[in-house]
């Protein structure tokens, strides 16, 4: 999966070990879920919160693009 994770880049976010997340199709969140724009709710571990809400509001400052 890290492996994964690294060819995908920055507009893919980890929010649980066995989950990517495309950020392009954040729908909403929650502190504990993902809800996607195809209906789909993914898991979200609690200690990744924090981090993904950073990460997740600087790809919307980005115009929808992973920052550098």
């Amino acid at each position: 999966m890290n492996d994964l994770e690294k060819q995908l880049g920055g507009n893919f976010y980890r929010c649980h070990r066995g989950y990517l997340v495309n950020m392009a199709h954040i729908a909403e969140y929650e502190n504990d879920s993902i809800s996607l724009s195809n209906g789909e709710n993914i898991f979200m571990a609690k200690e990744r919160y924090n981090e993904f809400v950073k990460e997740y509001m600087r790809y919307l400052r980005n115009g929808g693009t992973a920052g550098v």
